[in-house]
């Protein structure tokens, strides 16, 4: 079977808009999806690659297209405040949720708090996102408890680290990033390729 790998963080906007709709494209054409996370700062750092925000005139744009997006896929869209955001706990629980197959269902409700209700109710104004991290997981069906003290433990803080530094590896700079194979498409305004090079496959 066919797959695709979707490397990203769950501050990144581009990565909220690609989620809505790689599901889509996997699904009409038979392929596995294959969700990466990594911390994107990391990512950014290693990488040598510079976030979007720092540049003014890019943040101004980047906020304007990211709007344009929500617009095409008819996603909800409210703008988390503060922006950005840290992610690094939710990343971690991504991460040790990934062993015990619970992954996608928190990274999905942690993309509807963060990105189409702007973080409420939790707030994203707790700096060790806390209170979002539980929210995601109880919207998830998952003890919020447990799931703080998996993000917290040695083996999901290595385990996140190792995955970014793989990703680094791999080639990835940026979230979203797609492999299909070891072919790399990188922004959700990639998807289409990302479909292409699926079609090749069939």
């Amino acid at each position: 079977m066919a797959r695709v790998e979707f490397y990203f963080d769950l501050v990144s906007p581009y990565s909220y808009l690609a989620h809505a709709r790689v599901y889509d494209l996997c699904r009409e054409r038979g392929a596995e999806l294959v969700l990466r996370p990594v911390l994107l700062g990391a990512v950014h750092r290693l990488s040598g690659n510079t976030a979007p925000v720092e540049v003014p005139a890019k943040a101004r744009y980047q906020h304007r297209d990211i709007h344009r997006w929500a617009v095409r896929y008819g996603v909800p869209l409210r703008f988390p405040d503060p922006f950005p955001f840290r992610t690094v706990t939710t990343m971690r629980a991504a991460v040790f949720l990934e062993e015990r197959g619970q992954m996608e269902r928190f990274v999905r409700e942690a993309f509807r708090l963060y990105w189409a209700e702007g973080g409420a109710p939790a707030g994203l104004e707790e700096a060790d996102e806390r209170g979002p991290v539980a929210e995601a997981a109880r919207r998830a069906g998952l003890d919020p408890g447990e799931v703080l003290e998996g993000a917290s433990s040695p083996p999901a803080r290595e385990a996140l680290r190792r995955a970014t530094s793989a990703a680094v590896e791999r080639g990835v700079f940026g979230t979203p990033t797609f492999f299909v194979g070891e072919e790399m498409f990188w922004g959700n305004d990639r998807l289409g390729f990302v479909g292409a090079a699926l079609d090749r496959l069939l």
